[in-house]
């Protein structure tokens, strides 16, 4: 079951409601406390707490979902700085527009730029285009890179009424394709080096209109697969720089994001603008940023550490953001040095990458790194580049409840995520829904306790909805445990378990111990098939120059556990990855082990006593 409740503007200053929920055993009780809160529709929802175990027979004793209280920070100046209505990147941009209108919000590669009022004007040209082509609450398809015209094109969208689409920039063929049909995009907005991929589908489904950001001499075609083509500035360039429509409210849908895919085909999560918007308030909160910062990154805006963490933070404080369109290891310093840039993200990988291949950093502004993973010797990166690591925070496409905080938490090991914001409940749990003991490895599940903070469901896939929202609270596929504090420790993902012979493996653990080894940048460890019905090891990895895999192997042997060692070793030159440079391991799995490129090693087994 679920609830939805919305404010409409009558109701009396304090109001109590019981919502009550039964599971199918008519035993599990859950009450909600409603209380409206000063200056309009916003509610905090808090569950009751029985003091019943929640391991009790639930059919001779109370049982509670066993959740606990988020002790993390609760919404701050910036999350509040709108009532709940307005609380939309749209208000937001309209209010930098008129108080710093002239300062630069976004820089690409260095060069391309646009200010807070000229986004304002882009984003309302677009906002008409979008009016004039299609009916109100039509999806819009992104595919494009990092580039000046991603975020009016987006925005511009929302300003229209309408539902922007962002897709990987490296999306082709059947996964284009599945994007493109099941999110009902009706007009793409794209490159002209993207349009060879449209030629290769068969068909564009429900695609109405191509529209290019072409800045070439060069003419474009007429049409692909019947679909009309027109370029960029001839579809929104000469239309009014003023809003075609009232700007949406909170509970209006936003965007689609899909998720990155890593185990499977993506989902596209449905975001109200409410989420949207928490999403890099909570962040610019937490990080404590001022007009004075410079923020850069090289992912993508397609995913949500680009778009929410650096662009949107950006906005929320009038600041700076410069965004590079790839990531490169040698220019990414220069880069941030040229930008004055003061704080920037990146992925662990990158993080490795660069410790390994960069020897000189030249002078810079950067004063805080984030980076998730954080590399396996944070100290010697720190050292290094002359920055602060932060590495402790959670999020994913459709849920943000640890945001990232500007200060890390001493004496806490790596895998340290820290505490959920206070208007989250949050657990551990096990296939059954019910808590596990401290330290023991479960689930994690989310539950916000303020309305539209999250994505609401995944566009067309109800099964994927009620599964991820089961029993009243978010299951995320992450495995975690908590400590005696109620602090979240990261365990990887669910399916990123491996079980060997009675025992789990946590691939992250066995990779980051590949990569303490001089010459491998990256690794990748997951299942293949055992002889008897469990797992297997395989281990790939990325090195600089060819390496001996059974030196290697002997290498891994002398440090891991023996049910760690991998059975099966293969270098690789580059590995498949999604928009946010994640590995994608499924794709890995896929392959026949029985290539020349795969070392295999007999089993590692288990000593006698």
């Amino acid at each position: 079951m679920a609830w939805r409740i919305h404010d409409q503007g009558g109701l009396p200053a304090t109001l109590r409601a019981a919502v009550i929920g039964l599971t199918s055993t008519k035993r599990l009780v859950i009450v909600y406390e409603i209380v409206r809160v000063s200056g309009g529709a916003e509610f905090i929802i808090t569950t009751t707490t029985p003091t019943a175990d929640a391991r009790s027979d639930p059919m001779t004793a109370p049982v509670q979902d066993g959740l606990l209280r988020g002790q993390g920070p609760g919404l701050g100046a910036v999350a509040l700085a709108h009532p709940f209505a307005e609380r939309t990147m749209l208000h937001v941009l309209r209010r930098r527009a008129d108080d710093r209108r002239d300062h630069r919000w976004l820089v690409f590669d260095g060069e391309d730029t646009l200010t807070f009022g000229e986004a304002q004007s882009a984003v309302n040209r677009v906002a008409h285009a979008v009016v004039a082509t299609v009916s109100p609450g039509a999806h819009i398809g992104l595919l494009l890179r990092n580039q000046v015209e991603f975020i009016p094109a987006l925005y511009g969208t929302m300003a229209a009424a309408s539902v922007g689409v962002p897709i990987n920039a490296e999306a082709r063929g059947t996964v284009l394709h599945h994007v493109i049909e099941d999110s009902d995009i009706r007009i793409l907005i794209t490159r002209p080096d993207m349009l060879d991929r449209l030629r290769e589908l068969d068909e564009l489904a429900a695609l109405e209109l191509i529209v290019v950001c072409d800045r070439s001499a060069g003419g474009l075609p007429a049409e692909i697969a019947g679909t009309p083509i027109v370029a960029w500035d001839a579809w929104q360039g000469g239309r009014a720089p003023s809003a075609p429509l009232d700007l949406p409210h909170a509970w209006d849908t936003a965007t689609i994001q899909f998720t990155s895919g890593t185990t499977g085909r993506s989902k596209g999560a449905v975001y109200p603008h409410h989420f949207f918007y928490l999403y890099s308030a909570t962040q610019a909160d937490s990080q404590e940023r001022v007009a004075d910062d410079v923020l850069t990154t090289p992912l993508p805006l397609y995913h949500a550490a680009a778009l929410h963490h650096v662009a949107g933070a950006a906005l929320h404080v009038g600041c700076t953001a410069h965004l590079s369109s790839k990531f490169s290891a040698s220019g990414f310093w220069p880069a941030a040095a040229d930008a004055g840039a003061t704080f920037a993200i990146i992925l662990g990988a990158m993080a490795q990458i660069m410790l390994k291949t960069v020897p000189v950093v030249p002078p810079h502004r950067l004063e805080h790194v984030f980076c998730v993973p954080p590399p396996p010797d944070i100290g010697a990166f720190e050292r290094h580049f002359g920055v602060t690591l932060w590495w402790q925070g959670y999020g994913m496409t459709e849920i943000s409840p640890i945001p990232m905080p500007s200060r890390m938490e001493p004496d806490v090991p790596a895998d340290t995520v820290g505490h959920p914001c206070s208007w989250f409940d949050y657990g551990v749990v096990d296939a059954h829904d019910l808590p596990v003991p401290t330290g023991e490895v479960g689930q994690l599940v989310f539950r916000p306790l303020i309305p539209h903070a999250m994505a609401s469901e995944y566009y067309k896939r109800p099964d994927a909805t009620v599964e991820a929202l089961r029993n009243g609270m978010f299951h995320t596929g992450d495995m975690a445990t908590l400590d005696d504090a109620g602090r979240v420790h990261y365990r990887g993902r669910g399916s990123d378990r491996i079980r060997v012979r009675g025992e789990n493996v946590t691939a992250a653990e066995l990779e980051a111990v590949a990569c303490e080894h001089e010459v491998v940048l990256e690794a990748a460890a997951y299942a293949v098939p055992g002889e008897f019905g469990e797992d297997e090891i395989k281990l790939d990895v990325r090195c600089p120059d060819a390496i001996d895999l059974a030196i290697l192997h002997e290498w891994l042997t002398e440090r891991l556990p023996k049910f760690m060692v991998p059975r099966y070793l293969e270098q690789r030159t580059e590995f498949p990855r999604t928009g946010t440079q994640k590995i994608e391991k499924f794709r890995l799995a896929r392959e026949p082990l029985e290539r020349p490129t795969v070392v295999e090693f007999p089993p590692s087994r288990r000593s006698a006593t």
